[in-house]
């Protein structure tokens, strides 16, 4: 049978005026419906479905009518609503074959006529790939008889930006509940998904700038703090071991009063890549304040933690920060503590363990690392 034969037998099955048929049909009385979007198809499907049905019993099955212009006055109405719809609505066959379609649906398909829509398939305007997608997923509701509700459909057009649609396509069944094809109606919501990607960028960068360093981009004093704090919490739990390194650059102050500030922040900004580099994807960088900068390591074993924060070290130190005046040398002294040598010292006890290990390398000549030793370890040493 040739699909607009096809098409007659299929849409003169489509009973026109049978509401509770149709709540039946497209499953109104068991569908979940996730928002407001799916009740919304499922009453524009039924009017869709009364149309295609009023529509094709007066155009296709040449029924005769006792009340010819009643009848002519009700498929001019329903004609008119099915064109005046903005979203697309469309009929399809048991072969995804277009039946019928407004002019929306035209549109969007870029088919030129309705008249040039009929009888083919999606294979006929999209990618194959695009178009496979769009045909497993009308197979699926023809062979399973499930409808399926407010589905994002993405299609590309050459030389048009994609455009997003929130599809609903229902099984067409006849009067004795066989799936005949097809009732579809979408969408489109690509300006709503371009609001949606700009409000989900904007609240990245609402992020990042609570959470960051405005100057160096590194984590801020807060950020830092709390990372830490969940280091500190999954190395108990997990028996880990976590290295905290404390690190300030020497002579800072006199790179300001010699060169300014905008060198100063240059070379922090500088410092600050430098530290991000020497470290692992899962370790943590901050700046703690001013031009010190807090290092969290994770899963560091204990005995090579000097091992650790001297090439760290030696990441800032190793050339000079090319600024606007010149080269400069920066060095740093870092403070390091072993976490799980300290046994349950708070949060607070490490950072103060830290800030004294970090003086005493201040106070041994600067540049260098000093490990923060618990007392009965540092008995034992000596």
């Amino acid at each position: 049978m040739n699909s607009n034969g096809e098409g007659r037998r299929i849409l003169r099955a489509v009973p026109g005026n049978q509401t509770m048929t149709l709540l039946a049909q497209f499953g109104a009385f068991s569908v979940f419906f996730r928002s407001e979007w799916g009740l919304l198809a499922v009453l524009a499907l039924l009017c869709l479905s009364a149309c295609a049905g009023a529509l094709v019993n007066h155009m296709l099955a040449g029924r005769r009518s006792t009340h010819p212009s009643a009848d002519a006055d009700e498929l001019a109405m329903l004609r008119a609503v099915v064109a005046s719809v903005p979203d697309c609505i469309y009929v399809k066959d048991s072969s995804s074959r277009f039946l019928l379609a407004n002019q929306s649906t035209v549109d969007a398909m870029a088919a030129g006529s309705i008249a040039n829509l009929v009888g083919k398939t999606d294979f006929d305007f999209y990618p194959r790939d695009l178009a496979q997608s769009f045909h497993a997923d009308e197979q699926e509701v023809i062979r399973s008889g499930n409808p399926l509700i407010g589905h994002d459909e993405t299609s590309h057009q050459p030389d048009c930006e994609a455009r997003c649609t929130l599809t609903t396509k229902v099984p067409l069944r006849d009067p004795a509940g066989n799936v005949l094809g097809i009732i579809g109606i979408g969408r489109d919501i690509t300006a709503l998904k371009r609001t949606e990607a700009e409000l989900q960028d904007a609240k990245e960068k609402l992020r990042f700038k609570a959470t960051h360093d405005s100057l160096t981009s590194l984590l801020n004093r807060e950020a830092i703090l709390d990372a830490l704090d969940r280091e500190l919490a999954r190395g108990d739990r997990e028996n880990g071991s976590t290295i905290l390194l404390l690190g300030d650059l020497d002579y800072f102050k006199s790179i300001n009063d010699v060169h300014g500030h905008l060198v100063g922040d240059h070379v922090l900004r500088n410092v600050a890549e430098r530290l991000a580099g020497a470290v692992r994807v899962y370790d943590y960088v901050g700046r703690y304040g001013g031009e010190e900068f807090l290092v969290v390591l994770a899963g560091c074993q204990d005995a090579d933690v000097l091992a650790r924060a001297d090439q760290i070290r030696q990441a800032v130190t190793g050339m000079p920060v090319q600024t606007p005046q010149g080269p400069l040398t920066v060095t740093i002294s870092m403070g390091v503590v072993a976490v799980r040598q300290w046994g349950r010292l708070p949060l607070e006890g490490i950072l103060r363990e830290a800030d004294i290990a970090l003086y005493e390398a201040k106070r041994n000549g600067r540049n260098r690392c000093k490990v923060a030793l618990p007392p009965v370890v540092a008995s034992t040493s000596v």
